[in-house]
């Protein structure tokens, strides 16, 4: 207001702003309250939604353990994934179903809820383990190409040792040696810090040809 010349003048530029202007920034106040206590009310409404597809998780986990609760359990999954299919929970209960069918040699219905829970899962670490247990499922149809794709969408440095691992058995299972060798032996060079992998080692003992073993017949 520099540029008004006396106090009086500020004033009344200051009045005659506020009567052009005075609405919208009410109006402009009042959204502003309606969003920070709506926040609130929506914050308090996802955590009674976390709260209750916890319990729902619970319960899905629960039936699995019952002898010959397959229905039961079945159903559970499919619930939760109607109501919360936007949950962490949702997510790992379709992996659990995985698990159920991979125990009762249904693949494709293993393949088709670890498909969800990659498509509909909140959190990139659930994906990443949803991708490796459908790379194997995949694996075990013999879906070689399709498994290694999927296996490419892995990329977390944390499970770089077992997708070379994985990609061994698959490069195996069809046939190609020489790439599953060159794949384990990824695997062990990016192994982690909880330890040697036997199995790995097991591996990478039944495909590696002593040197002496590679001479043997030459003069």
């Amino acid at each position: 207001m520099a540029d008004y010349e006396t106090e009086e003048q500020q004033v009344e530029a200051l009045k005659k702003w506020w009567a052009d202007n005075g609405r919208a920034v009410m109006l402009g106040i009042g959204l502003g309250l309606v969003l920070i206590f709506g926040w609130r009310g929506w914050q308090g409404h996802k955590l009674s939604q976390a709260q209750d597809a916890s319990s729902a998780y619970t319960e899905v986990m629960q039936s699995l353990e019952v002898e010959d609760g397959g229905d039961d359990f079945l159903g559970k999954v499919e619930a939760i994934r109607d109501e919360h299919s936007g949950s962490s929970y949702a997510a790992m209960a379709s992996l659990a179903e995985a698990r159920f069918h991979v125990e009762k040699n249904n693949l494709p219905q293993a393949e088709s809820a670890l498909r969800w829970a990659i498509d509909k899962g909140a959190f990139a670490e659930i994906k990443s383990i949803a991708r490796l247990r459908l790379a194997r499922v995949l694996n075990a149809q013999s879906k070689h190409a399709e498994a290694l794709e999927v296996l490419d969408k892995v990329t977390s440095s944390t499970y770089a040792s077992l997708v070379n691992e994985i990609r061994g058995d698959i490069h195996l299972d069809s046939g190609d040696a020489a790439e599953a060798l060159a794949a384990y032996r990824r695997a062990q060079e990016s192994g982690t810090v909880s330890g040697p992998n036997q199995n790995l080692q097991m591996k990478l003992d039944d495909l590696s040809v002593p040197e002496s073993d590679s001479s043997d017949g030459k003069s």
